[in-house]
């Protein structure tokens, strides 16, 4: 009966450490995700601000070559 308990509680400390490793797997995996997702967003951002310019010097140059 000793032994019997003694593997039970063997298997309830390795069930437990399982799920507190996987606890620490999930939120590392949130926080990257999160970053993922910022840095994407950052990425969009800085699309739109590059084609905003594109379109802005190309006005420019049709502009300049009206003048001529």
């Amino acid at each position: 009966e000793g032994e019997i308990l003694a593997r039970l509680s063997e298997r309830v400390e390795k069930v437990v450490q399982t799920i507190q490793d996987l606890r620490r797997e999930r939120d590392a995996l949130k926080a990257r995700l999160e970053e993922v997702g910022a840095e994407s967003e950052e990425m969009d951002r800085l699309r739109k601000e590059r084609s905003e310019i594109r379109d802005r010097i190309e006005s420019i140059l049709e502009n300049l070559e009206g003048l001529e």
